[in-house]
């Protein structure tokens, strides 16, 4: 903005008004970047729930074993030779992991066909038996007794969570209240 000062009546001289120097305008901009940040980082830690680290030591690891202990069924392991160990929601949340232990390798090869192959039912009834994209990975393999293996499902629109609980169906055999890890 300008000033108009009259220094003699027929002569109008215009006068820049002084403003604040142009260097000090920088520092202001990075003073108020400094201050956003520090209050985007203390958001940041109270939407998470930041809490101080608890020195506690009343913490019990048994009850979170058990939490996510997989069921066993006698007749599966007799049927198929197999024991569930794991479900776990995999790949960001599109893949669902089922993890089982062989028990008799010469009662597993039913479940590596696409008739008896194992699947997944969540809480509202709908049946993850798609394989992923790579697929029943053990088809045609017979894993010898006491070796692990998995089946990869795909969790169709994320519909099995972590924290849930799901029932395996193999053939006309069921385990139902399996954890989802």
């Amino acid at each position: 903005m300008q000033s108009y000062s009259v220094e003699r009546m027929d002569e109008v001289v215009l006068e820049p008004k002084a403003g604040p120097p142009r260097a000090a305008q920088p520092f202001v901009r990075a003073a108020i970047a400094v201050v956003a940040l520090i209050i985007i980082f203390f958001a940041v830690l109270v939407i998470r729930g930041w809490r101080p680290t608890s020195t506690s030591t009343t913490t019990k690891p048994a009850a979170a074993a058990t939490a996510t202990q997989v069921p066993t069924s006698a007749a599966i392991e007799s049927k198929y030779g197999i024991r569930f160990t794991l479900v776990a929601v995999t790949a960001g949340g599109g893949m669902i992991q089922v993890r089982y232990q062989v028990i008799d390798s010469a009662k597993t090869e039913a479940i590596h066909g696409t008739e008896l192959a194992p699947y997944v039912v969540d809480s509202h009834g709908a049946k993850y038996a798609d394989p992923g994209m790579v697929g029943h990975s053990h088809v045609g393999k017979t894993m010898a007794s006491g070796a692990t293996d998995y089946i990869l499902l795909a969790n169709a629109q994320g519909g099995v969570k972590a924290g849930s609980f799901v029932t395996i169906k193999v053939g006309d055999l069921e385990l139902r209240n399996v954890p989802v890890v």
